[in-house]
């Protein structure tokens, strides 16, 4: 099917689940989701099939003269000028044939040393590091990022080389009373703390084999830029939700961004996590009664796609109607109370997250990805290592509630 065809035959499922889950039809309209569902993977299995096809339909049998003038018995005479326009574009081709083990031209080479040089120089370092990726692929990389894992896309962070810090109201002491000129003003107790954002190490590893880097350049960029987005995506948005933070004096672990979760069990009381053995109505009316009135405005609901479809949209009104109303159209995959619902896989099963984290929550991208290569001939195997520094932290608890599966204290 064309996208066309795949798009109507959508629209009409989604319409029929709309129609089930208005009338009552539970497990008709859970049957219809089945048939999106499906029809999601044919489509994108019939994307795959199609561009198979025609790269099989152009890859014709022929001597290779790209690039090449060539005599009859086969011998180089001269490469053609065939370089980019311009350095950045120079530059990606360079990247990707380095990390596809393929030798560089003179103009590859110098623009591929002098960016790295001045990487480095700029992060005032001399130890080995790894590769500068282009600013084209690191946005691709950021982009399949943000697709992916919409809880560190919400985030909005900020890529600022070095350390930050942000002030955060810590606690508040005011009053809503009046004054006349014979009244003195009651002082207003504001206490500020900082949030520190220092960089923490973030690596991660894919191994491709000889064969799978052979294939063309303009090929091998999107292929990268998925590989190295997965990696990393998981990585970051979990540190968003549940990462451990800075090791105490006690503690041996690695240094993470400081995750949400982590912050509100860290809270005298706990008061913004809320436990439950069945997910009911009231339970999703007493979170968003949690959230601070000023973070309403903006607020998502986050779940991973089991909880979505197997615990909250169970949930009814007392008049029998579903809480939960499913809309592609909001950036998400549904409406509670109005606010939309995001898939989020790295929140675990029954796990709830009532959010405002473009208010809540900071984080930044303290240096830019680069990426490492090592070869492994013997078991024809290329290991391409990304790394990159990154820091997050919670602003205000009060932008956040958790809702558990578990027993209710």
């Amino acid at each position: 099917m064309n996208k066309e065809q795949y798009l109507e035959a959508r629209s009409k499922l989604i319409a029929l689940t709309e129609e089930f889950i208005n009338n009552g039809k539970i497990d008709e309209a859970t049957a219809k989701m089945k048939e999106v569902e499906q029809l999601d993977n044919d489509y994108e299995k019939a994307k795959v099939v199609s561009a198979n096809l025609n790269a099989l339909r152009d890859n014709q049998v022929i001597t290779d003269l790209t690039n090449q003038s060539l005599t009859p018995n086969g011998t180089v005479v001269s490469t053609l000028d065939t370089a980019p326009k311009n350095n950045d574009d120079l530059y990606v081709t360079a990247w990707a044939k380095d990390m596809m083990g393929k030798p560089l031209n003179a103009d590859e080479q110098a623009i591929f040393t002098k960016t790295n040089d001045d990487f480095k120089n700029a992060a005032h370092t001399t130890e080995t590091s790894g590769t500068l990726v282009p600013t084209t692929v690191a946005k691709g990389i950021w982009s399949r990022i943000a697709e992916d894992y919409p809880l560190w896309n919400d985030v909005g962070a900020t890529q600022i080389k070095g350390n930050l810090s942000f002030n955060k109201e810590e606690s508040r002491n005011t009053t809503t009373d009046w004054y006349d000129e014979n009244t003195e003003t009651e002082d207003t107790n504001v206490q500020f703390g900082t949030l520190d954002l220092t960089g923490c190490e973030l690596s991660k590893s894919a191994t491709v084999s000889f064969k799978m880097r052979s294939m063309a350049v303009e090929e091998f960029i999107p292929y990268i830029q998925g590989v190295l987005a997965e990696k990393m995506g998981v990585a970051l948005s979990a540190a968003v939700y549940k990462g451990k933070g800075k090791p105490g004096q006690m503690e041996s672990f690695k240094p993470e961004p400081e995750g949400i979760k982590t912050a509100l069990n860290a809270e005298v009381g706990k008061g913004q996590i809320i436990s439950y053995a069945d997910l009911t109505y009231t339970n999703l009316t007493t979170a968003m009664g949690k959230i601070y009135s000023k973070y309403a405005t903006g607020l998502v609901v986050y779940a991973n796609n089991a909880t979505i479809w197997n615990v909250l949209a169970n949930v009814k009104f007392e008049d029998g109607r579903p809480a939960f109303i499913p809309d592609v159209t909001s950036g998400g995959v549904g409406r509670l109370f109005g606010y939309t619902v995001k898939s989020e896989s790295t929140l675990g099963d029954g796990e709830i997250l009532f959010a405002n984290v473009a208010a809540g929550y900071k984080a930044n991208v303290n240096q830019p990805i680069t990426v490492f290569v090592e070869e492994h001939a013997k078991q024809r195997k290329v290991d391409y290592v990304s790394y990159a520094i990154a820091d997050g932290g919670v602003m205000d608890t009060k932008a956040f509630v958790i809702l558990e599966k578990g027993p209710v204290v």
